[in-house]
C-alpha cells in the first residue's frame, strides 16, 4: 500500500513538473489564445475523483496526502496553461503541432459568441473555441502558413489527383 502511494505521488509530481515547464515555455509563445471544449471541467472532475478514490481506497496517511495534494495542484496548474496558435503551430497542454503537420481547418459553428475551429492534422483533430474577434486572427495565422479551409483543401487535393493521372 505504501509503495502504491509513493508511486502515485511520484507520478503526480512528474505531471506537476511537466505542467510547470509547459507553462513557463509555451504560455509566452501563444499569439491567439483558445479554449479546448470541456477540458477545464473534465480535468477538475478527474482530479477530484482521483482524490476521492485514493482516500476511500487507501485511507489517509502522509503519502496519500502528498499524492492527492500533487494531483490537485496538477489540476489547478492546468487552468493556468494556455492553449492556442503561435508562430510555430498549435499548442495544447504544452504539446505542439506544427503547421507542417496540419492539413486544413473548418469553422464549424458559433455558440455563446465563440467560434468552434476544427483543425485536421496528421496526428489528430484539434478543436479550439475562440472568441469571434480572435477567429480572423487565427485564420490569418493558418492562411499565412498555407493551411487552407476544408473546401479549398479538397479542391486542391482533387486537382493534384487529376494531375497524377
Amino acid at each position: 500500500m505504501e509503495n502504491t502511494s509513493m508511486l502515485i505521488a511520484v507520478l503526480a509530481g512528474a505531471i506537476v513538473l511537466w505542467e510547470l515547464s509547459a507553462i513557463s515555455f509555451t504560455n509566452k509563445k501563444i499569439k491567439v489564445r483558445a479554449e479546448i471544449p470541456g477540458q477545464k471541467l473534465g480535468i477538475g472532475i478527474f482530479a477530484a475523483a482521483c482524490a476521492l478514490i485514493i482516500f476511500v481506497r487507501w485511507g489517509v496517511d502522509m503519502w496519500q496526502l502528498i499524492g492527492v495534494g500533487l494531483i490537485l495542484l496538477a489540476g489547478v496548474l492546468n487552468f493556468l496553461m494556455k492553449n492556442g496558435l503561435s508562430e510555430y503551430g498549435a499548442y495544447i497542454n504544452g504539446w505542439s503541432t506544427s503547421y507542417e503537420a496540419m492539413k486544413y481547418y473548418d469553422v464549424e459553428s458559433f455558440e455563446n459568441n465563440r467560434a468552434r475551429l476544427r483543425i485536421s492534422s496528421t496526428r489528430r483533430e484539434i478543436v479550439f473555441l475562440l472568441p469571434e474577434k480572435d477567429l480572423q486572427l487565427a485564420i490569418a495565422y493558418l492562411d499565412k502558413n498555407k493551411i487552407y479551409d476544408m473546401e479549398t483543401y479538397r479542391m486542391l487535393k482533387a486537382r493534384m489527383e487529376q494531375e497524377r493521372k
